[in-house]
């Protein structure tokens, strides 16, 4: 019997056959121009078939349909590839004409970016990537850059009793949620879902594949922690994965009342307190920011010490407020924090919106200034008609404590709060009103001036991108000193620009 090739040689073998296979197609394309040459291209190459579709098709506007309303970006045509050779072969035929490629990993970006983000890009749809694999003895669960969240967790824990961590959202790219940051319920103690990448396999722009991981490939793993999308094609993921220690989850939710703000925002404080002094990181919250002072979470650990431990927070709350308590099993509670996650339809439908998004560190945390700036402008002021407001603060900490900004291109060591407000164009509505960027901007500013006041850096959340920040101010949000390095790494593994596709994409040095 012969011996199974190495992980090093099949990877060679891959670059090896992918290199041939895509100089075949580079060769064959015709030489025209941009657009016109992509058509010839992909309508002319065996292998593509009727895998490529353009604006004059009937279902154009089904399939460059945006999840993000806001924005309708014009591909210059879209791909839906069933194996890695027809994804090989699609990119050769945009590199050649010099078209800029888009991988499509679930569409739910907040700014359309799987489209390209701008007019022009070719679209690689990966929605047939979605094959998962289990190694019962590594605990390590594989799956497709296609896969959606709900599908994928819900296999695993159907077939094999295990979870990993994942945003509250059943129909989500599970690939860009994960090399986005993430961050779900069990986030605080088992880490976010880029925290527990193992490896990720990427076609690079001239169609080799590549595995990278901390030990192989380490600048590649780097900038996929945070910017996947600017530096190839994602095919497959390999996360850790974690079986329940409890099988029954606590369910909670505090109400205060009506309150006024101080006593809101002091109320804000104690949790706070309580959460970075004496909350285990078994424990989850999501305080609101629109609408009443109230808020939910979970608790992960022994069921038997979470009426102690609750009640150590509720003493430390105004009178006024009312809890309720339940208990589920692990996967029913799955299914409650993320309604229809073993489901086939999507929870969160296309919607037209704005999105701003800040993180705040366990050594910055609120002040009892800068959660008064932060609900005195959004939602107590706010008073539109033809925007709704929506908003939350999730309670980070936990684990976060250990991870290093150095480690992987996003910043997010010792991350406490991940406060996010949106404005959603209300229903019935088609058209977003022309003052509703500048009106949720100015809601958000008083906070971020009160921030700064304190000497607190504004940092963002990859998932959770504002499609209006300036490249300066972006780019040290979400990426600090790491964005340099980003850059350079850039110049290397995606020298022509080929994965350069929306406003946040990461440039050349």
């Amino acid at each position: 019997m012969s011996a199974r090739p190495s992980r090093t040689s099949r990877v060679a073998f891959s670059f090896l056959t992918n290199s041939i296979f895509f100089s075949s197609f580079l060769s064959a394309a015709l030489a025209q121009d941009d657009s016109t040459k992509l058509r010839d291209c992909l309508t002319s190459t065996s292998i593509l078939g009727s895998l490529a579709t353009f604006s004059d098709a009937p279902n154009w506007a089904n399939v460059t349909s945006p999840w993000a309303l806001r924005f309708n970006p014009e591909p210059a045509a879209v791909v839906t590839p069933r194996t890695r050779d027809e994804v090989t072969a699609a990119l050769a035929c945009a590199v050649d004409a010099g078209i800029n490629v888009s991988a499509l990993n679930g569409g739910h970006s907040y700014g359309a970016y799987g489209l390209g983000g701008v007019d022009g890009a070719l679209v690689i749809n990966m929605q047939r990537f979605t094959e998962t694999t289990f190694d019962a003895a590594t605990g390590l669960f594989t799956y497709g850059g296609g896969s959606r969240v709900g599908p994928a967790a819900t296999w695993l824990w159907e077939n094999h009793g295990r979870h990993f961590p994942h945003v509250r959202a059943n129909w989500v790219g599970l690939s860009g949620s994960s090399i986005g940051g993430g961050f779900g319920t069990t986030s605080r103690f088992l880490g976010t879902p880029m925290d527990n990448l193992d490896s990720v396999e990427v076609m690079l722009y001239n169609g080799t594949i590549v595995t990278a991981s901390k030990v192989e490939n380490p600048d590649l793993f780097f900038v996929i922690q945070g910017a996947g999308s600017s530096y190839g094609i994602v095919l497959s993921l390999t996360t850790r994965t974690w079986k329940p220690e409890y099988s029954i989850v606590t369910n909670f939710t505090i109400s205060l009342g009506a309150v006024d703000l101080d006593t809101g925002v002091q109320a804000l404080m104690d949790i706070q307190d309580w959460a970075m002094t004496e909350a285990p990181d078994t424990f989850a919250l999501r305080w609101q920011l629109a609408g009443e002072w109230n808020g939910s979470g979970y608790f992960y650990g022994n069921p038997e010490d979470f009426d102690v431990l609750f009640a150590s927070l509720t003493l430390r709350l105004p009178s006024t407020t009312t809890t309720t308590v339940r208990t589920a099993d692990f996967w029913a509670m799955e299914n409650f924090a993320a309604p229809l996650l073993n489901g086939t339809a999507d929870t969160f439908p296309p919607r037209s919106m704005y999105l701003q998004a800040l993180v705040l560190r366990s050594d910055q945390p609120f002040t009892f200034e800068s959660a008064k700036a932060l609900y005195q402008h959004t939602t107590l002021a706010f008073n539109r008609t033809d925007l709704t407001k929506f908003g939350f603060l999730d309670l980070w900490g936990g684990v976060s404590r250990d991870v290093k900004d150095d480690a992987q291109a996003m910043v997010y060591s010792t991350n406490q709060w991940l406060v996010r407000w949106e404005g959603r164009l209300a229903n019935g509505l088609s058209e977003w009103p022309a003052d509703g960027i500048e009106y949720m901007q100015a809601g958000f500013r008083p906070f971020q001036e009160q921030l700064r006041k304190e000497g607190v850096p504004l940092r963002g959340f990859v998932n959770y991108r504002d499609t209006e920040l300036t490249l300066d101010e972006w780019s040290v949000r979400l990426y600090g000193e790491n964005f340099e390095k980003m850059k350079r790494i850039k110049s290397d593994l995606d020298p022509l620009g080929t994965f350069t596709t929306h406003a946040q994409s990461i440039p050349s040095s």
